[in-house]
């Protein structure tokens, strides 16, 4: 889901999101690597410099620990409690949290941070959510999410103030590049390796998120049949989490800190050999959206889940396909070609693909539309009782059917969806703040 930092003349450029050692990490060829470790921790309204450097000592211990079999980590992470648990913490105080936050992680070697919202429950809260721009300006390392969802309740007065939020972000002064770092979350669980969707909860700890593309992209296109593709995909992938998991166990025990567990899922990064777009057209699909690509995705799926089912390994996060349509090249041709739309992203969500993830919109889409989505994003996390986010870009000064001009390695510019200028209607919106499933 989450793409690195690309530094130059020795600092962070304001589209330049990796670290230092991105140029050796991109040319890595092992057949698998560790995508990200994640520290979880809690933190307080100021003060966190011990916090932080426990965290990054975890970090330390966990790298070394996978030297031998993995000796490169794409990011180091830290997660906090959502801010809205953080005792005593008033919205007004959040930049200086953030800038605070900021500076510890890249004096310990920390490649971002995620201080995620929470689950608003009084006006208090609720408070937190427009403090989403000066999380973002506040830092470049920093990423956080809302989640609109609980129990089987959407919360209709988040989702429209995190879609109001969307547009601000879109306007901080990177043409839009700042909602790589926020999404909109619904059904998802605590402690999970990937940004921005994380949020800690309970024992300081860590969990590890993995890159395992390279895997389904070798087994598949043999000419085999999809049952044999998958009994080589399971064998490869079942003996790199059961080793992966024993060696997480083992610094368990060590640091007598919590592991939490691993996210299987299939997380593109911006290399073909991690492409999950060209996963899918090398088992078998002309193109990725078109018809086929739900049963190929569901086909990636299944597998993943009874990975998770049979195998003795702690999960956490999404298990499933994630499909950030501007971090993958073959997503952004196909986008091109007009093969993609909100309605298929969505549609590839029912059998996982984590949501509409990374979709470049209008700038002048409007607030009833993006809250729309996520209403409809939410509705499939409920009704199918699964993780889902919405991580929308609205471009600024840009039109449907423009392209894209972020000057960033690592995402691939494409064609801006099409805003309709059709949703749910704004007093629908407003008048069922109480909604929930039966």
């Amino acid at each position: 889901m989450n793409t690195l930092r690309a530094r130059s003349n020795g600092r962070c450029g304001p589209l330049q999101l990796v670290p230092k050692v991105f140029s050796t990490l991109l040319l890595t060829l092992s057949s698998m690597n560790l995508r990200s470790i994640n520290a979880g921790f809690n933190i307080r309204r100021e003060k966190n410099a011990a916090v932080i450097r426990k965290a990054a000592v975890l970090i330390s211990e966990v790298k070394d620990a996978f030297k031998s079999r993995y000796p490169y980590v794409r990011t180091t992470r830290f997660c906090s409690q959502p801010l809205i648990a953080v005792n005593a913490l008033k919205p007004s105080e959040i930049g200086a949290l953030v800038k605070e936050i900021d500076g510890l992680c890249r004096k310990e070697g920390i490649n971002w941070f995620c201080m995620p919202i929470g689950t608003c429950k009084n006006d208090r809260d609720y408070g937190f959510i427009s403090t989403l721009p000066a999380i973002m300006s506040s830092s470049e390392i920093s990423f956080s999410s809302v989640t609109v969802t609980q129990n089987k309740r959407i919360d209709f007065k988040a989702a429209n103030e995190c879609a109001r939020q969307i547009k601000e972000i879109s306007k901080t002064n990177r043409k839009g590049f700042d909602n790589f770092r926020f999404c909109v979350s619904a059904n998802t669980k605590p402690n999970g390796a990937f940004f921005p969707y994380s949020w800690h909860k309970g024992e300081n700890g860590f969990s590890l998120g993995l890159e395992t593309i390279d895997v389904i992209i070798k087994n598949a296109g043999k000419q085999n049949k999809l049952s044999e593709t998958r009994q080589r995909i399971l064998k490869d992938l079942s003996k790199e989490f059961l080793d992966i998991d024993r060696i997480a166990r083992r610094i368990e025990a060590k640091t007598g800190l919590r592991y939490y567990g691993l996210d299987l899922s299939l997380a593109p990064y911006p290399t073909d050999q991690h492409s999950i777009g060209r996963a899918l057209q090398k088992l078998g699909v002309d193109s990725f959206g078109a018809s086929g690509t739900l049963f190929l995705t569901a086909y990636l799926t299944n597998m993943l889940k009874q990975l998770e089912k049979d195998l003795p390994v702690r999960t956490v996060g999404f298990t499933g396909v994630m499909y950030p349509v501007l971090e993958d090249r073959y997503l952004t041709e196909s986008n091109d070609r007009g093969l993609l739309s909100m309605e298929s992203m969505l549609l590839y969500s029912t059998v996982c693909g984590c949501g509409p993830d990374m979709i470049p919109l209008p700038g002048d889409v409007s607030e009833k539309e993006i809250a729309s989505v996520i209403l409809d994003m939410s509705t499939l996390a409920l009704i199918l009782d699964k993780p889902l986010i919405a991580r929308l870009v609205p471009i600024p000064g840009k039109k449907g059917g423009e392209k894209t001009d972020f000057h960033y390695p690592f995402f691939h510019n494409t064609r801006i969806m099409d805003a309709r200028g059709l949703s749910l209607t704004g007093r629908l919106l407003q008048r069922n703040q109480d909604f929930e499933f039966l």
